[in-house]
């Protein structure tokens, strides 16, 4: 039994306790009234924080406040927001954030747009309540009297201070400066009503917290305890915030200390020597161990097409599997997308070098176009797909318009009604990521050729690292050969290899850049396949979507109800 399954198990005996803290938000805090709210259930604050058992239970809620699961805002994947996927349908909430029309205020509950909440103002919520229960755990650790070993204290001052490290990132990505709070506050003793600390000042203490996490924690956790934070996790979430730190957005001086600070974090967890690439791309995501690659994540319990959307089990039928295989396909992948996807030599497709011919589009590309979308006439599972006008994977105007789905998150052998089950992971951090980051931030600080100081490893080793575990040819020296055209293919690398695992959208927002790849200058695109006498084929481009992003877009507006009740909190420009 994994941690995960562990944690689970252990809600029933937190009900008293999650009532308890979801009393209040971050802003909720400044005010007294919620302070001197009493939990809805009987709770012994002496015991909890006395006794080991309980005091641990109290902990290992707080990861449950991690995002951690691709179908969490219900009818939407995040991939849906950026230019990698569309959804379908008349339940989905991405439109939202595609026709610009989200703001401050909630949207309707109840309505499938007021799904996009769970990514706005609950999602701000959400966080600060994680955020307040790890400083309750870490004020009153000391009074537990009866922990198993000082190795167990310390592990767990680690897991708290990473996770409110992580709580804190995932805030600053999203709505730059926030509030910080060190400590639990206290009615009468603290101040409540604070103002939002710097996007620096933020960067700063998290980074602080990632350095105290990795003091503390242990390099790997023993097998039953799979999906706790480790040291390779805390410096993963190191190199992560310092790299969007660098990024444009929030580093519009371009100071280069601030990308070697990105470059030498992401080296951290390089040189600890703990982590590879795993061989097997494919099924690095349906794996029931972390393998050499996984730093950190969700782990699942095996899982079948018939059990339930709450557990990440029926994700499959709802967003991934195509009509023609018994599923809803909600996530359709986006022509975009695709295009990304270079040549086998390793030349982007618009390049006159690549070779790419449009009458046989996906003939000669990336292995991983074939490894994470699955495309028109190519075997599966049992035949070959057809998303051609009037195939069977092709469905309707809302089921498949676009001519592509996700393979990446779908194993081949997995069928509905077949009686077979699967693992599906969600990832926070794996190797391949470091190496990326440590590429942006190395080239960005020392150029293409160059190495961290102390260092052993030029950016452009550690893309073509990540290209070669696909047998994938290395960068072609001639489009990679200055610090600029070296930049544009990493990002390219980054939205390949890291396609639809929460990553475009954020990276895009931090590299400012939405409203050139979000926006009416880049309309999402797919593809029109027609079916000709002899089993051939017509593929003709189309426009399906011209979508809005403006510049202010870049960061979310904060929870107007969290303005509403401060008298310093401002919000974001543009969303006043």
């Amino acid at each position: 039994m994994n941690f995960s399954s562990k944690l689970n198990q252990r809600i029933t005996t937190l009900i008293a306790v999650v009532l308890m803290l979801m009393q209040t938000s971050c802003t909720e805090i400044f005010q007294e009234s919620d302070l001197n709210q009493a939990p809805d259930q009987e709770l012994n604050f002496e015991k909890v924080f006395t006794d080991y058992q309980q005091y641990r239970q109290f902990v290992d809620y707080a990861y449950r406040y991690m995002p951690g699961h691709l179908g969490r805002l219900w009818n939407s994947m995040v991939c849906e927001l950026s230019d990698e996927a569309e959804g379908l349908g008349i339940n989905t909430c991405s439109p939202v954030f595609n026709n610009g029309a989200w703001s401050g205020d909630p949207l309707p509950t109840g309505t499938p747009t007021g799904n996009a909440n769970l990514e706005l103002n609950e999602m701000w919520v959400s966080l600060f309540r994680g955020i307040r229960q790890v400083n309750m755990a870490l004020g009153n650790i000391d009074k537990v009297t009866n922990f198993p070993g000082d190795d167990i204290k310390n592990r767990t001052m680690g897991e708290l201070y990473f996770l409110r490290a992580y709580f804190y990132f995932e805030l600053t990505k999203r709505w730059g400066g926030v509030p910080l709070f060190d400590k639990a506050v206290e009615l009468g003793v603290d101040e409540l009503d604070l103002p939002r600390s710097s996007y620096d000042d933020c960067v700063q203490f998290i980074v602080g917290d990632c350095d105290r996490a990795s003091g503390f924690l242990p390099l790997v956790q023993p097998l039953s305890e799979t999906g706790r934070a480790t040291k390779g996790a805390a410096l993963s979430l190191k190199s992560r915030v310092l790299l969007y730190a660098a990024r444009p957005l929030n580093n519009p001086e371009n100071n280069p200390q601030k990308w070697q600070q990105a470059a030498q974090a992401a080296w951290e967890v390089i040189s600890l020597n703990q982590y590879s690439l795993d061989p097997d791309y494919v099924n690095l995501f349906f794996r029931p161990d972390l393998g050499t690659e996984i730093i950190m994540n969700r782990p699942r319990t095996k899982l079948n097409f018939e059990q339930g959307h709450t557990d990440n089990s029926n994700f499959l039928v709802r967003f991934i599997v195509p009509t023609g295989y018994q599923g809803w396909m909600g996530t359709a992948v986006t022509q975009n997308h695709v295009d990304l996807y270079e040549s086998a030599n390793g030349y982007p497709i618009s390049h006159p070098s690549s070779g790419y011919n449009p009458n046989d589009p996906y003939k000669q590309r990336d292995p991983r176009l074939k490894m994470s979308v699955l495309y028109n006439d190519r075997f599966w599972y049992d035949r070959n797909t057809e998303f051609y006008v009037g195939g069977r994977d092709y469905g309707s105007s809302i089921i498949n318009p676009l001519g592509y789905s996700i393979a990446k998150f779908w194993p081949e052998a997995h069928q509905r009604y077949k009686g077979t089950s699967t693992y599906l992971n969600y990832i926070f951090f794996r190797y391949a990521e470091i190496l990326l980051n440590y590429a942006e931030a190395t080239n960005e600080a020392y150029g293409p050729e160059g190495v961290v100081p102390g260092a052993s490893k030029r950016a452009r080793q550690a893309v073509n690292e990540v290209r070669q575990r696909v047998q994938h040819v290395d960068l072609p020296s001639d489009i990679s050969n200055s610090k600029e055209t070296m930049r544009e293919r990493i990002l390219n690398e980054r939205a390949v290899e890291l396609s639809f695992e929460e990553h475009r959208w954020y990276d895009v927002l931090s590299l400012n850049k939405g409203v050139e790849l979000f926006g009416a200058a880049n309309p999402v695109k797919g593809m029109k396949i027609t079916k000709n006498a002899g089993n051939s084929f017509s593929y003709e481009v189309f426009i399906h979507e011209n979508r809005v992003f403006h510049p202010h877009m870049h960061r979310y507006p904060i929870p107007n109800s969290e303005i509403y009740k401060s008298t310093k909190l401002e919000q974001n420009k543009g969303w006043e």
